[in-house]
């Protein structure tokens, strides 16, 4: 392979490793961001579960506007411009107070024992104790200890950590020996880190004349009450519309990115250059791969210098990227070249018509699902249930992104091999291998093999069903087609993973199960997509590239055909009328004489 520089996309390689860099900077933070402003677990979810429609209504309308202009470049530096604008102002979000009260608590841990006292909740003149979780595995946060001995934590690693005269006890069986109102007892045993393939609870002691007595705050025990400021709707409100114009710009520079580089990318390979779409969105894996844990790096150390999480600093590094960004858009001189009397609405319809694009804008929205599920969820289920490191947390999108490198390089080879349409039906396929794989885990190490799986999931799927948009898009529909496809995936089928996920998890109790469900559903509609491209698909594909063809063919090579068969046609009847006025012995001429004459006329 003959290596070099295609100078002609080398902006649109800067553009989408400085887009995708910017958008990364922000994009993980947002969500402890509401949370430290004041806003509700609650109202996270609801933000969440409409959050995801922004992209149905934003990039078909821009999408039609760039099909009927014919020039993304305008309404992408609009959209980067107004990006940059929306997420800055989420800075000035009024703040809300809002926190959860639980009950006075104090811990007292004496020899191998533990004993939890607390106080009643106090509401409305009422006072009641607060119940106990239904929670196996409990964690118990200490400070303002009394305490015999200095290094009781050390007694108890690795599941004790001191940090700021505070200690956290982490993995504690809730298997109380007494239980009265207001104190519980139980032994000092600990769940064993399953990483370490223990199964039973180990049981831990102090060092002898070693006590510690602390103020608590613990799983253990329901909170009393959820307190809410005064300022919810006027926080809610203005965050909810900022972000979702935010998001609604951020949609459509996504999916313009994706439609203009399909475009250039085919425009080069006419012209006998490498334009791979593969490798041009590489370069966004690789910004997605650097770029977010280095701004966690420097989040940290400026929370560690200031005492409190700052937000200014991720937001001032995306903006940043986003200015070089609206730079390098300037640089794309390429002309996109797309058909600017095209008939959008026509070929719209003749979309809606075929079975073969609408069973796979439903596929799309199923990978929406699936993707929507894991985005909403699959951090909750490492930390919460398997108690993973935040560090680890980062690495999960290190991980699959660094594996997917070398088959992003090598993605349109791939493609063209394995088929548009079986890597998307492989993509649903390893859905199912990945959840149900997730289902079973116990440590949250286990989880980066299936994280390698995003190749299929979410990398090679995307440049699949970009080829696939590209090959039976009916003509000036590209934009539009990749925005019906992005809303499909991006906008409805991911708010409906995040959705059906939370109910899932609310009727089981526990993620893993939800986890199973979605494989085996992805699992399911793989094989049912594979089976209908098998027995009737194929057929309708290849009648639609038919139908593009005719829809895409110039005017002029169509204005030659009619004067040709003009022209035959004349001809032909003036052969008929030479062949009447002649004697009736020329219709004896030998067939080979015939053959010359005819072949003259042609």
């Amino acid at each position: 392979m003959k290596l070099g520089i295609n100078k002609t996309l080398l902006p649109l390689k800067l553009t989408l490793f400085f887009f995708s860099a910017a958008a990364y900077s922000i994009l993980p933070y947002l969500t402890i961001h509401m949370k430290d402003i004041g806003i509700s677990d609650i109202d996270v979810a609801v933000l969440y579960t409409i959050l995801p429609l922004a992209v149905v209504i934003a990039p078909p309308i821009v999408g039609f506007f760039g099909d009927k202009i014919g020039n993304f470049t305008r309404v992408l530096k609009i959209c980067v411009f107004l990006t940059a604008v929306f997420h800055s102002l989420l800075l000035a979000v009024p703040r809300n107070y809002a926190k959860k009260v639980y009950p006075e608590t104090s811990v007292l841990i004496d020899g191998k024992t533990l004993e939890i006292s607390w106080l009643p909740c106090e509401e409305n003149n009422l006072t009641s104790y607060s119940r106990i979780s239904n929670k196996k595995k409990v964690d118990v946060k200490l400070f303002d200890c009394e305490r015999t001995c200095q290094n009781f934590c050390s007694s108890l690693t690795p599941h004790c950590n001191e940090k700021n005269s505070t200690w956290e006890l982490k993995g504690l069986v809730a298997n109380f020996t007494s239980l009265s109102e207001g104190s519980a007892r139980m032994p000092l045993s600990f769940y064993p880190d399953p990483c370490t393939r223990q199964f039973d609870a180990q049981v831990f002691r102090l060092e002898e004349d070693c006590s510690v007595k602390c103020q608590a705050q613990t799983d253990f025990l329901q909170y009393c009450k959820y307190e809410i400021g005064s300022n919810r709707l006027l926080t809610n409100s203005i965050y909810f519309v900022i972000r979702m114009l935010g998001y609604m710009a951020i949609s459509c520079v996504f999916i313009m990115l994706d439609a203009q580089t399909i475009q250039m990318c085919k425009m080069e390979e006419e012209l006998g250059h490498t334009g791979a779409y593969g490798r041009q969105i590489l370069y966004k894996t690789l910004a997605q791969a650097v770029i977010s844990p280095l701004v966690g790096l420097v989040m940290d150390a400026i929370t560690e210098w200031t005492g409190k999480t700052n937000y200014v600093a991720p937001v001032i590094i995306a903006d940043f990227f986003f200015l070089v960004t609206f730079i390098c858009i300037c640089f794309i001189t390429e002309d996109i070249g797309l058909p600017k009397n095209a008939n959008t609405w026509k070929g719209l319809k003749k979309v809606f018509k075929n079975i073969s694009m609408i069973i796979y804008l439903v596929m799309m929205f199923v990978c929406g699902c699936c993707y929507g599920f894991v985005e909403a969820f699959l951090f909750v289920y490492l930390k919460e249930d398997l108690h993973a490191p935040i560090y680890l947390l980062g690495l999960t999108i290190t991980t699959g992104a660094l594996v997917s490198i070398p088959f992003l390089y090598y993605s349109d080879w791939i493609v063209n091999k394995v088929g548009m349409v079986n890597v998307i039906i492989w993509a649903l396929i390893m859905y199912g291998v990945r959840y149900v794989g997730y289902s079973y885990i116990t440590c949250a190490w286990y989880a980066f093999p299936f994280e390698a799986l995003e190749v299929f999931t979410i990398f090679l799927l995307r440049v699949g069903s970009s080829k696939y948009i590209q090959v039976y898009a009916p003509a000036g529909t590209l934009a539009t087609v990749t925005g019906l496809s992005g809303g499909a995936h991006f906008g409805i089928g991911k708010a409906s993973g995040g959705f059906i996920g939370g109910l899932l998890k609310s009727q089981f109790n526990t993620t893993a199960i939800a986890f199973r469900v979605f494989g085996i559903g992805a699992f399911t509609c793989g094989i049912i997509y594979a089976i209908f491209h098998i027995l009737y698909g194929r057929k309708v594909d290849k009648k639609m590239l038919e139908v593009k063809a005719n829809m895409e063919k110039p005017l002029d090579d169509i204005k030659g055909e009619e004067d040709k068969k003009n022209v035959d046609k004349s001809m032909s009847t003036n052969h008929k009328c030479d062949n009447e006025d002649q004697p009736n012995h020329n219709n004896k001429m030998p067939p080979k004489i015939i053959n010359k004459t005819n072949n003259v006329l042609k």
